[in-house]
């Protein structure tokens, strides 16, 4: 489980100086709303704050961005053919099972529901 709703300091947009924000933009999106300063507000002000007697904020996010780097997705699933498909299918575990042997962590996927194909 995920540590949240901790205290300490609210998200602070200028601690994420400009460059860092480049850098989530491509690294740590908000796929679903397209506002990526709010989702990274709500991520510190959930997460981020129970990291902070470690991390403060732009270190929490200068991290996100390493372990992005570290562990390139999209790159481990094109190792091991697992592409964008309009004909291909693939199972959960088709999935997990490459990203779990490159990282050594089981990740948690969901899947987002599409209405514009329907």
């Amino acid at each position: 489980r995920m540590p949240s709703k901790c205290t300490g300091s609210l998200f602070n947009f200028r601690k994420v100086y400009p460059q860092l924000r480049s850098d989530l933009k491509i690294s740590w999106p908000d796929v679903e709303s397209g506002n990526d300063t709010r989702f990274w507000e709500s991520e510190w002000n959930k997460h981020g704050r129970c990291s902070e007697a470690s991390l403060n904020q732009m270190q929490y996010f200068e991290r996100s961005h390493a372990m992005w780097i570290s562990y390139n997705i999209t790159e481990i699933l094109k190792n091991a053919s697992i592409v964008p498909s309009a004909t291909k299918n693939w199972t959960y575990s088709d999935i997990v099972s490459p990203i779990k042997r490159a990282t050594k962590r089981t990740p948690l996927l969901r899947c987002k529901y599409d209405k514009s194909t329907q």
